[in-house]
């Protein structure tokens, strides 16, 4: 009786025992989920992007050089017009009077210099018989001197007006101008693209060409200016080719050159948005729908890199490692790294090792590699130093790379 007690005790120990221990035995660890890629060798295309609006490359706002009432304007908005062509026309009778009048007084001044001419030649004979008198001593001094003056005068009336008629002539080719420039014409081929004024209203003549009579693009030809923040223009030289969407086409993709940078922040003395600088692009594929004004989004290609090993952008971290160091661990046996100080940064990527057995199951150790980088783009980045080609390394996600992987952590490939 004792004996099946004693035995029945057993039985239950084991049991309990086991119990308690099965689960740990056959507990499978629960290892963090990772995705990967291989470093392999690709072309990366480094880009700046940037939103901007279409404009025409030749665009003209064309004014008066004279104040008059605008007496007919001859062409429309939208209308095309061929260089040379007569496009509006100033009220032109008190200028036709201010020709006429200059005319009159050129006249007057010509008959002017023809008397004083005449005039000289007289006193130019009394003057020479005079003076051979004078050789004989048949005159005296006093009478000599008296005819040489008139002489002098005489000469400096007729080149006195001679200068007259240089002014008069003058007025009149000035006014002679103000009257051509009644006469507006199209200083290229295009399209009206809009009228300031309408029949009847005045325009104010400028030389800054302040008041605008209408406008005239070259359709022909078309460039987008964008602004670009100054941490990216550094970056952008003449002559970078461009990739242009227009909103308005879709999918539809346009072939640029960057021919102008600016020099001037757009924004300068702002303290509520970063600076930036205007750069132009001018459009390369032709197309008779793209407008004036449609909204675009470039990409100016800054640098091209071909056969480079790389990687996804988000594989790449910068760790700081302090826990080892403040606790007293060494930790380039930690990490594999020698870290300058507590606070110290790297660029880093997470290699994954094969471990024994681990074809099924997809489990790997994670191995911390400290690397140096190159060109990069939206997309992938390319490695110069740390990694080889075909090495597998962790590729996402995000937070898991930046905060919790760690050296030779094990972990799982999704």
């Amino acid at each position: 009786m004792a004996g099946r007690k004693k035995k029945w005790f057993w039985i239950i120990l084991i049991l309990i025992i086991l119990s308690v221990s099965l689960p740990f035995i056959f507990k499978k660890e629960k290892l963090t989920e990772v995705e990967s890629d291989k470093a392999i060798k690709r072309t990366i295309v480094k880009t700046i992007s940037a939103s901007g609006m279409i404009e025409p490359v030749k665009n003209v706002n064309i004014s008066s050089e004279i104040s008059a009432n605008l007496d007919s304007l001859l062409v429309s908005e939208g209308q095309s017009v061929k260089k040379g062509q007569l496009l509006a026309r100033l009220d032109r009778k008190n200028i036709i009077a201010e020709v006429e009048q200059q005319k009159a007084a050129l006249s007057q001044q010509k008959f002017s210099s023809n008397n004083a001419l005449l005039n000289l030649k007289k006193i130019k004979l009394e003057y020479d018989n005079q003076a051979k008198l004078k050789e004989n001593n048949f005159i005296s001094d006093n009478d000599f001197e008296n005819i040489k003056i008139s002489y002098d005068i005489a000469k400096t009336n007729y080149e006195s007006s001679l200068e007259n008629i240089k002014l008069q002539t003058a007025y009149l080719d000035q006014s002679e101008d103000k009257l051509r420039k009644t006469d507006i014409y199209a200083p290229l081929d295009g399209i009206v693209t809009k009228l300031y004024k309408e029949q009847g209203e005045i325009v104010l003549g400028s030389q800054f060409n302040t008041d605008v009579i209408l406008s005239i693009a070259d359709m022909n030809d078309f460039k987008v200016k964008v602004d670009v923040d100054e941490n990216d223009v550094a970056l952008i030289t003449l002559g970078d080719s461009v990739k242009i969407s227009i909103d308005a086409f879709g999918e539809s993709v346009f072939k640029g050159l960057v021919t102008e940078i600016g020099n001037t922040p757009l924004n300068v003395g702002s303290t509520e948005s970063s600076v930036e600088y205007s750069v132009s692009v001018n459009m390369i594929t032709k197309d008779s729908r793209i407008k004036p004004g449609m909204t675009t989004y470039t990409e100016i290609v800054t640098d091209v890199v071909n056969d480079v090993l790389s990687v996804p952008i988000q594989a790449l971290a910068r760790r700081k490692y302090s826990s080892a160091e403040s606790s007293g661990e060494d930790t380039s046996v930690k990490t594999g790294i020698e870290w300058n100080n507590k606070n110290d940064y790297r660029d880093v990527l997470f290699r994954l090792k094969k471990l024994n057995g681990s074809d099924k199951d997809k489990t790997y150790e994670v191995e911390i590699v400290k690397v140096k980088t190159g060109i990069a783009n939206e997309r992938y980045i390319e490695i110069t130093d740390g990694i080889s080609e075909n090495d597998l390394i962790v590729s996402g996600d995000y937070k898991t790379i930046s905060k919790v992987l760690e050296n030779d952590m094990k972990v799982k490939v999704k």
